[in-house]
């Protein structure tokens, strides 16, 4: 299983209605202070975001991907919405 499929697999507990995840790996090869792993850009929509903080979200995303921070995930950059917040104009 890629990292990629692996994010995804780990974040099925949110419930998510819509995830995108992009490698952005390749933007970033051989800067100052990647010791492994890769670059990542996560949206995610799912209604466990209702009612909290845009860092109490994030902490949420973090805490399901976890294991794949201490080697697979360098960075992770995240959008966590709410349906509501997608399905307004």
């Amino acid at each position: 299983m890629n990292t990629l499929e692996s994010i995804e697999q780990a974040l099925q507990a949110l419930k998510p209605t819509q995830l995108e995840i992009e490698d952005d790996s390749a933007s970033h090869a051989g800067h100052a202070g990647n010791t492994g792993g890769g670059h990542y850009n996560l949206f995610i929509v799912s209604d466990a975001f209702e009612g909290l903080s845009l860092i109490q979200r994030h902490r949420l995303v973090f805490a399901h991907v976890d294991a794949l921070m201490q080697s697979q995930i360098h960075a992770l950059s995240i959008q966590a919405k709410t349906p509501n917040e997608v399905s307004q104009p």
